[in-house]
């Protein structure tokens, strides 16, 4: 049928190295420049956000206050007064 053009090999090379899908309706200058993108997010990625994780809570009824553990995990009781951050990762 018909040669492949420029629009569809950028869009196989999207896929292949990005394994990402780009829209081929755009212009060949948009798509290039998605391209251009995609390589710099790949040498230099965005580091991914510390996750928050409850350190110390306090039971709003009785003021009582203690480390938390994952048992209280969902308990509208108890406030969180201070955080600690670990990696995404876990």
């Amino acid at each position: 049928m018909d040669a492949a053009t420029t629009k569809d090999e950028l869009y196989e090379r999207a896929l292949s190295e990005f394994d990402t899908k780009l829209d081929r309706r755009l212009k060949l200058s948009d798509l290039e420049d998605q391209i251009q993108r995609l390589e710099k997010q790949r040498d230099n990625p965005t580091p991914k956000p510390k996750r928050r994780r409850p350190k110390t809570v306090r039971n709003v009824i009785t003021g009582n206050i203690f480390s938390y553990m994952d048992v209280f995990a969902g308990n509208p009781d108890l406030e969180v007064i201070e955080w600690e951050e670990e990696d995404a990762n876990g």
